[in-house]
């Protein structure tokens, strides 16, 4: 038998249709005053720079005209990248977006003009204090309005028309699945249930709801022995002017790196981890070879006064080298201080080791010890930022205890990682230590960016926990 749970009911259709409307005059009115206030902060930022240093304001180029060129250009970069699009259930996380808008806004205003000849008439102080006052005007305008337009949905102002959920049978705890989407609850009009018997029949009772309660999304949730049944799903709420959805339910924790790809000329649903466009792949190994590089040189005498530090306080090489797993399961030779007795660090360091020496510790707490592995990085063998490698042997005694564990390998692994900032480094000596780890490195690679690797590089050397379990 279907079983309805309604989420957020409608009053009525007309309700909906005019709740609608609305959001269609409010995404215009947003657009609207970000765009008047890209323009007069551009144009205020010309006009004070020019009193304040020459005294009187120009005539050699309309710079209000160009204001309004540089708002109109952000506009239709955020209308592009759906920035208003309010029936997008993602809208209300994009205001970092408006930045990178208007960052595009004027390097298209700049073409424009270099095309036109007017740069040569475009003065570099305005350039710079017009970004500089429109920059934080755009994002502070963003989040004011995003927050109005988040008191104004609490409050019962507009509301959303929400999206129908249909379980499929075998899909255990849907509630939590979509609580761990992070879901608002006005974001489900009604969850439907469906059992194995007669699920033709309620496809039919459900698509007569769905119109009359007029949803905006219509939600599958399956398994992959329900294909037959969501194909027909597919094939009748088609039919409806929504957007249809499909979640395979086994799958919920590859969501996170998956895209719509291309095969020939079919759309396929796609599962990538870790930077995978070239325009990543080039950032990240650019910001390798230049962080490798620059730290490189500037710790050079350091590194230097380590490894006579190291040869005066125990016998044996300066740098201690160990093969360990890297992209996709290869092996690589990775570099250290060495830290412990000469040929006795073929197992992890314990709390208290007693092979470990006076010189390793103190490199130990510090990391010092993993600075040799910059030339890893120059190599190509390792990443400044990325899963921390273990030892051949080290992934053999988890290997086939813990999920997904092999994924880690799918970018390459780094000397500093998510894992190690959150505290996660040192000793892996139970399952739950190893468990957490992995945990922290898959968040990694499959929520990937450029921004994240800069913040995880700025919590190694500013954090408190990346030094914790160091010994």
């Amino acid at each position: 038998m279907l079983q309805s749970n309604f989420i957020e009911p409608a009053d009525s259709a007309q309700q909906i249709t005019h709740s609608h409307d609305n959001r269609q005059v409010l995404a215009a009115m947003v657009a609207l005053t970000e765009m008047a206030v890209v323009a007069s902060s551009s144009y205020l930022a010309f006009f004070a720079y020019h009193l304040a240093v020459w005294g009187g304001l120009p005539d050699t180029i309309p710079y209000g005209w160009i204001s309004m060129y540089l708002a109109l250009i952000y506009g239709t970069i955020c209308l592009s990248d759906k920035q208003y699009d309010f029936l997008c259930a993602e809208w209300n996380r994009k205001a970092h977006r408006a930045a990178l808008a208007l960052a595009l806004a004027f390097v298209f205003a700049l073409a424009f003009m270099f095309i036109t000849g007017m740069v040569t008439s475009y003065s570099r102080g305005t350039f710079l204090a017009q970004f500089a006052i429109a920059l934080p005007a755009a994002v502070f305008t963003r989040a004011a309005l995003l927050h109005a337009i988040d008191v104004g949905r609490k409050r019962g102002h507009w509301n959303s028309r929400g999206a129908a959920v249909l379980v499929f049978p075998g899909v255990e705890k849907p509630t939590q699945l979509l609580e761990q989407l992070s879901s608002r609850r006005d974001d489900i009009r009604q969850l439907y249930r469906l059992d194995s018997t007669n699920i033709e029949l309620q496809l039919q009772t459900i698509l007569c709801d769905t119109r009359t309660n007029q949803c905006d999304a219509v939600l599958l949730l399956f398994h992959s022995d329900n294909m037959n049944a969501v194909t027909r799903a597919v094939d009748m709420f088609s039919e409806m002017p929504v957007r249809i959805q499909l979640l395979p339910a086994g799958m919920l924790d590859f969501m996170g790196c998956s895209r719509i790809g291309c095969f020939g000329h079919a759309c396929v649903f796609e599962i990538a981890s870790g930077p995978d466009w070239v325009l990543d792949r080039f950032l990240k190994r650019s910001f390798d070879l230049f962080v490798a590089a620059a730290a490189g040189l500037l710790l050079l005498p350091l590194m230097l006064m380590v490894a006579a530090l190291i040869k005066l306080d125990s016998r044996g090489p300066v740098l201690f080298k160990q093969t360990r797993h890297g992209y996709n399961n290869g092996p690589i030779r990775v570099l250290k201080f060495r830290t412990m007795v000469a040929s006795q660090e073929d197992r992890q360091a314990i709390r208290d080791d007693p092979r470990v020496t006076r010189i390793g510790r103190i490199l130990r707490r510090t990391n010092i010890d993993e600075l040799p592995q910059l030339v890893n990085v120059i190599r190509g063998d390792m990443s400044i930022v990325g899963p921390r490698p273990h030892a051949v042997w080290h992934n053999q005694i988890f290997e086939g205890r813990i999920a997904r564990l092999a994924r880690r390998h799918n970018v390459k692994p780094g000397i500093t990682g998510w894992a190690q900032v959150n505290g996660l480094r040192g000793e892996t000596d139970t399952f739950e230590k190893m468990r957490a780890r992995v945990e922290y490195d898959l968040y990694y690679i499959d929520n990937w960016s450029f921004a994240f690797d800069l913040k995880i590089v700025l919590m190694t050397v500013l954090s408190k926990s990346s030094y914790e379990n160091a010994y």
